[in-house]
């Protein structure tokens, strides 16, 4: 299974990219359903932004988005080290600076470029225990999972079972990690703006934050534009404490923040405004 994903990743990233670019500007042409989803939320998101700005941006992230694609199959190929060397740089060092902790922690991301590309980093310094869902091809999953894993790490489903992995995870004073972007179940979740619109928001971050008072910090994956390199940032540091409120409106807008470090670097394609108070409303018509 590794072979397959080095056959279909065979070049270093920046080699990669080009041959990423040519895809992404024929399904630009093509105006696929990429385009038109991307092109629906960054409407939405951007809105005091001129037609001709956002065009501008949407061709952007369908490149950065194909690239992203490759950046996943390239680290399910290769080993740890080989994936580290890919991040130039890392703001705001904090899992490489932080002393013992007498608390868990909460680390979250939205979908910024590769996941799995953030996910080596972080475990490069954590043990962390993280819920994804499944992938529909059963042998595909596996190997994923197994990929996830091999720093040592759990990885779970999400799930009531993975939620109280979690939770265990976080009374044993460790790290658990999970992107909070992605759409919940019906009833697993509030409506809460983001970029100032209704969107239905897991609320599980806030709810494990407060039964366990676990410290909260954001990370996130972007390009550097000027030198085509990918760094790491961590976007905030224990800013969320027992006396401060942290539900989904604050996360919502902790995200917001990664995105808008590059607005290019999201992975726009997802229908995240598919769930909304409006129930007939369907914004990617």
């Amino acid at each position: 299974m590794r072979l397959f994903f080095y056959l279909l990743s065979p070049f270093k990233l920046k080699i990669g990219y080009f041959f990423c670019d040519l895809v992404s500007f024929i399904i630009f042409i093509l105006n696929t359903n990429i385009v038109k989803i991307s092109r629906g939320n960054i409407n939405i998101a951007y809105k005091q932004n001129s037609a001709e700005e956002n065009e501008i941006l949407i061709r952007n992230s369908v490149k950065q988005s194909i690239r992203s694609y490759y950046e996943t199959l390239y680290c399910l190929s290769r080993d740890q080290n080989s994936i580290s060397k890919c991040i130039f740089k890392v703001e705001n060092r904090f899992l490489s600076t932080q002393t013992k902790r007498d608390s868990g922690l909460i680390l979250f991301s939205g979908h910024n470029r590769s996941i799995d590309m953030l996910l080596n980093h972080v475990t490069n310094y954590e043990k962390i225990t993280g819920i994804f869902k499944p992938i529909k091809i059963k042998a595909f999953d596996v190997f994923v999972k197994k990929s996830r894993k091999r720093s040592g790490s759990d990885v779970f489903e999400t799930n009531f079972s993975g939620v109280k992995e979690l939770f265990s995870a976080l009374r044993e004073n460790k790290t658990i990690a999970m992107a909070a972007d992605q759409v919940p179940a019906d009833k697993m979740g509030v409506f809460a703006s983001f970029f100032g619109k209704d969107a239905y928001t897991t609320n599980l971050i806030p709810s494990l934050h407060s039964k366990t008072k676990s410290p909260i910090v954001s990370v996130a994956i972007h390009l550097d534009n000027e030198t085509n390199n990918l760094y790491v940032r961590y976007n905030s540091k224990f800013p969320f404490i027992e006396n401060k409120e942290f539900d989904a409106r604050s996360m919502n807008r902790e995200i917001e923040k990664i995105i808008d470090t590059n607005p290019a670097d999201y992975n726009w394609e997802y229908k995240r405004f598919k769930k909304n108070p409006e129930k007939n409303s369907n914004v990617y018509k």
